[in-house]
């Protein structure tokens, strides 16, 4: 009788055990559908955003091919012949460069006796500067004419034309132009109005230089 209790109790036993892990992983598998759902839900949000603003800009990009890039009247900036200002905003010029902010100390280890005259020094390191990567910002104003990227402020002024940019590159509001010598960084307040006039304007530029080219 008691050999008939007790096999009743661990079989009891096992079956809460079966019970309950088949709950948990029940449970685990909702979560994971749960969480699946939502964020499939959260990219699918992310991407109806990308598409709005994809038309937004591909239809005032359309606009502006049809009646031209708006044109800035500014007397302190000198131009060329036919040339014209697009656009004028508050920027800020970037340069990334390295600061040294510790230095850590060298060891000169542990020396082990290996036999007489001779012994062997194990844990010792040269000391060495610690550096970080640091973000100078200089203030000022960015001009989009429809040959060139003009920027003004007390240091760090420069000027970068259309044809002698061979890559841009742009995440969130910043911009990086590469030329074959140089390149610049900038953090640009009005983002989204520069970008598109500037895709505009050199897409212009290329197709001028093009024409004249096949003349």
């Amino acid at each position: 009788m008691e050999g008939f209790v007790s096999f009743v109790v661990i079989g009891v036993f096992i079956a809460l055990i079966v019970y309950f892990v088949s709950k948990g992983k029940k449970e685990e598998a909702i979560n994971k559908e749960i969480s699946l759902n939502e964020k499939n839900i959260e990219e699918e949000r992310k991407r109806a955003e990308l598409e709005e603003q994809r038309a937004k800009w591909e239809a005032r990009k359309s606009e502006y091919e049809k009646n031209g890039l708006p044109v800035v009247e500014i007397g302190t900036l000198k131009l060329t012949k036919n040339e014209v200002c697009h656009f004028v905003g508050s920027a800020k010029f970037c340069k990334i460069k390295q600061q040294t902010v510790g230095y850590e100390g060298g060891s000169r280890g542990v020396s082990l006796r290996v036999m007489k005259g001779i012994s062997f020094r194990v844990g010792n390191h040269q000391g060495h500067y610690i550096k970080e990567k640091i973000t100078e910002k200089t203030g000022g104003q960015i001009y989009l004419t429809n040959k060139k990227i003009i920027f003004t402020a007390e240091a760090n002024s420069c000027v970068v034309r259309y044809k002698d940019i061979v890559n841009l590159n742009v995440v969130e509001n910043m911009l990086q132009i590469q030329t074959e010598k140089k390149s610049y960084l900038f953090e640009i307040i009005d983002a989204y109005n520069f970008m598109l006039i500037l895709e505009c304007a050199t897409n212009k530029n290329d197709e001028e230089n093009s024409s004249l080219c096949d003349n």
